[in-house]
């Protein structure tokens, strides 16, 4: 991997974790597919894709346009603080995560987001998002979780 690649890569974790979140990718694939929570703020004109209303709070996936390219997210409003809102990312088309997540930890009531992922015309990339309790790791590990998009 050229210095570059390298250096966008470590940019890419870094900006991740100052953000608060936890993105699992490899570092090429978080230099090219990821964007920060903080990136995803300043999305104009974003949409809602799934939305699931929970007894913890509304679950949704959510996507727009960043820099000219699509990226979805998830997103939790008026959850709970001790929860985690957790974004899970299907590349090769069998509903099961990749190792390609973002995790955010929710601090009380309000809208919590994730990293973004970009989208892609393919139908096996699918994005799923779910609001997890104490010792769950996964959103198949709960019912508060949208489907896959």
């Amino acid at each position: 991997m050229d210095i570059a690649k390298k250096t966008a890569a470590v940019a890419v974790g870094l900006a991740t974790l100052v953000a608060g979140g936890v993105a699992a990718a490899s570092p090429a694939a978080a230099a090219s597919r990821w964007i920060t929570s903080d990136e995803v703020w300043t999305i104009n004109n974003p949409r809602t894709a799934l939305s699931v209303n929970t007894s913890v709070g509304t679950v949704q996936v959510r996507y727009g346009t960043y820099r000219g390219r699509q990226y979805g997210w998830g997103r939790a409003l008026n959850s709970y603080g001790g929860y985690k809102l957790r974004f899970e990312v299907d590349t090769d088309g069998d509903r099961i995560p990749n190792n390609e997540s973002s995790l955010r930890y929710i601090k009380g009531p309000g809208a919590t987001w994730t990293s973004g992922y970009q989208t892609s015309s393919s139908s096996a990339r699918a994005f799923r998002a779910c609001i997890m309790g104490h010792g769950q790791h996964r959103c198949s590990q709960t019912s508060n979780r949208t489907g896959w998009w």
